[in-house]
């Protein structure tokens, strides 16, 4: 009898009032989630892909970029269709020096990229003159400081345009300016196309420190040629 009293002065302890307690503590009956507009995730999606587009933007601007390697003018530091790791950051905080390997855009050359939207040429070539250094052509060879870099280039004066080789300088590189030229030497078209009257719209010559984007750093595709670029 005195069970049964404890039991009826205590009615918590029923099942049926557990259920309803734990039913008060958590606010009451489960409700559904509102299900969200179409704008509503037309609208997220926005901002998520806005946000993925940025944050790469960001880090190809100010860290580090990828690049494949197209032609044989960096032969045979650099293999057509590599794909190369490029620090962009290094430039930015320690400069260029002569002997980098650099992506770098020349002037006035585009090509047409996402929605038809021209957008500058990358090229990949060696940092071969820093401003202050002297550069002279004579009889189509190209000397750096006095020292021949391409000693060959004269050989054939047949190669001259109208006879007669494309010579200038010599000329002291500005304060922002750099003189690049392809490893594969005798095949690459470089700051030293300039003054040409072979290709006058492909001019070339020094370029300036704004147009070198990165130092490629590492070959990182195809796995089994991964190295480190010097």
């Amino acid at each position: 009898m005195s069970d049964e009293i404890r039991r009826e002065e205590r009615p918590e302890t029923r099942p049926e009032s557990r259920r309803i307690a734990r039913a008060q503590r958590s606010g009451g009956a489960r409700q559904e989630k509102p299900k969200k507009s179409v704008g509503r995730e037309i609208r997220e999606w926005v901002i998520a892909l806005a946000a993925a587009v940025l944050i790469a933007l960001l880090i190809r601007t100010f860290l580090f970029t990828l690049i494949r390697v197209d032609g044989d003018s960096m032969y045979d530091t650099l293999l057509n269709g590599e794909r190369l790791f490029v620090s962009v950051l290094d430039v930015r905080l320690g400069g260029v020096e002569r002997g980098d390997v650099v992506i770098c855009h020349y002037p006035n050359r585009t090509s047409p990229g996402l929605f038809g939207i021209e957008t500058q040429t990358n090229f990949v070539k060696r940092v071969r003159g820093v401003p202050g250094d002297v550069v002279e052509r004579k009889y189509n060879v190209t000397y750096i400081n006095g020292e021949a870099i391409d000693p060959d280039a004269g050989v054939n004066p047949a190669y001259y345009p109208n006879g007669h080789p494309d010579d200038y300088g010599p000329y002291t590189l500005d304060e922002d300016e750099y003189f690049v030229v392809g490893d594969n030497i005798y095949d690459s078209h470089d700051s030293r196309d300039w003054h040409d009257s072979r290709m006058p719209s492909d001019d070339v010559g020094p370029i300036t420190g704004d147009m070198i984007v990165g130092r490629v750093r590492f070959v990182f595709w195809p796995l089994s040629d991964i190295r480190v670029v010097e």
